[in-house]
């Protein structure tokens, strides 16, 4: 029993561990993030949404009708003094006359055409535009979602690459340490020695579990962002070379946060016009036809009793005079609206060209710096280990292999961070693409 369960264990195991998809380009986490990002997705069924709004403005240009039925009860029915001579009583006397009948059904049919309804149509207009609006949201959605997975993505293979070059580190001072205490057992070096070498070596154990929650903090956000399980190769950052120029930017009108300011404001000017269409007069064409039914007694049922019909067709229009002023305030309310959306639309192109600028000149910098950094990592490799030689052949002092080591520690940071704005501003380059 126990072997099957441990069969069982191992195939979850692996099936837990084969669902992970692994991303080797930024390329490939970019797609699977706009199929997977559960906020994308709920963008997008917002637009779904709101093109539904479109097909209801429209129908208000179709004729309406409706069903229409009342019972009503005249528990207190009207009473009017008449004079008694009038059916054939005294003259000077008055006659008590009741009107109307207790019971009253009524059942029926209204119709309803707009001829003319000039709001309507801007009504239609602006749902147009407000699915627009979803729709350039959405893109504007995927374009931010773009630069956080390729900043989560390419954090992620830094930090794995800096947990391998604290791993590397660690080793080497885990050899130290261990010459340190022969040297320190044989009398050659002192306690000072031995304690500053066993320092070096909690300090870069202590920086290596840094880098590995900033690997494992990163591949959570990363895996948040494309909405699924993954992991990133190895070699993603090691691999990474840079390839020709800076990628050149399109036109920022075709930037979808741009697109989407531009989709606000052409929404508040048809605002603007909906509201001036309210000073309109509105025609339309109704009908009515109603059966009514008046009975002493509650006995709908019995059909011999008579009902009586009323039929009306005719044409109505709606000429607003004065309204108090809410027209134009309202109208006032709208031309501010728009004024709003163009001072946004004008602030959000700024904004953007001078992202623009930023991205280009950071990924210029580190273009021309990341060869060279790359080329002094090897060269402080190569002093790393020639002074370890000549530390444990007794040619070298501790201070002098500390200074090697320290400028090597100088180096990797540098080219930590000259590789992360290369691969960084580089990817967030091609998303303008």
């Amino acid at each position: 029993m126990k072997k099957y369960l441990l069969i069982g264990c191992l195939l979850v195991g692996g099936g837990s561990v084969s669902a992970q998809t692994e991303l080797n380009s930024v390329e490939e986490a970019l797609a699977l993030a706009r199929q997977h990002n559960p906020d994308l997705q709920a963008t997008r069924q917002t637009a779904q949404w709101q093109a539904g709004a479109v097909d209801v403005a429209r129908a208000g240009r179709l004729p309406t009708l409706r069903a229409t039925s009342s019972l009503d009860y005249n528990y207190a029915l009207p009473v009017q003094l008449v004079p008694a001579e009038f059916l054939g009583g005294r003259p000077g006397e008055y006659q008590r006359l009741q009107f109307g009948v207790p019971y009253n059904l009524t059942a029926g049919l209204e119709a309803n055409y707009n001829l003319l309804s000039p709001t309507l149509t801007h009504d239609i207009r602006l749902a147009g535009l407000n699915q627009q609006i979803a729709e350039a949201q959405v893109a504007a959605q995927q374009d931010q979602l773009a630069t956080q997975v390729v900043r989560a993505y390419y954090l992620t293979a830094l930090a794995r690459e800096a947990m391998q070059i604290s791993e590397v580190n660690l080793r080497n001072a885990d050899t130290l340490l261990v010459l340190a205490r022969e040297r320190y057992n044989a009398g050659v070096t002192e306690q000072l020695d031995l304690n500053r070498t066993q320092s070096t070596r909690l300090s870069l154990a202590d920086q290596l579990e840094q880098n590995r929650l900033a690997y494992t903090n990163n591949l959570r956000q990363l895996n948040m962002l494309v909405g699924q399980e993954v992991r990133v190769p190895a070699d993603a950052a090691q691999g990474w070379a840079v390839a020709g120029e800076a990628p050149a930017t399109t036109n920022p009108d075709d930037y979808p946060q741009i697109r989407l300011k531009a989709s606000q404001l052409s929404y508040f000017q048809a605002a603007i016009q909906r509201e001036q269409a309210t000073r309109l007069p509105q025609l339309s064409l109704y009908g009515r036809y109603s059966a009514q039914a008046q009975r002493r007694e509650f006995n709908f049922l019995d059909f011999d009793k008579p009902w009586f019909s009323i039929g009306v067709v005719g044409i109505r229009l709606d000429v607003p005079i004065y309204s108090g002023g809410v027209k134009l305030h309202n109208l006032a309310r709208a031309k501010v609206r728009a004024d709003i959306a163009r001072t946004e639309m004008e602030a959000e192109r700024r904004r953007q060209l001078a992202q623009d600028e930023e991205w280009q000149t950071s990924f210029a910098q580190a273009r021309r710096s990341l060869a060279l950094s790359r080329e002094n990592l090897d060269l402080s490799a190569q002093n790393l280990s020639l002074a370890l030689i000549k530390y444990q052949a007794g040619t070298y002092t501790y201070d002098q292999y500390l200074t090697v080591f320290n400028e090597s520690l100088q180096t990797q940071n540098r080219y930590l961070r000259t590789l992360a704005d290369a691969m960084i501003y580089g990817g967030l380059l091609r998303t303008r693409l």
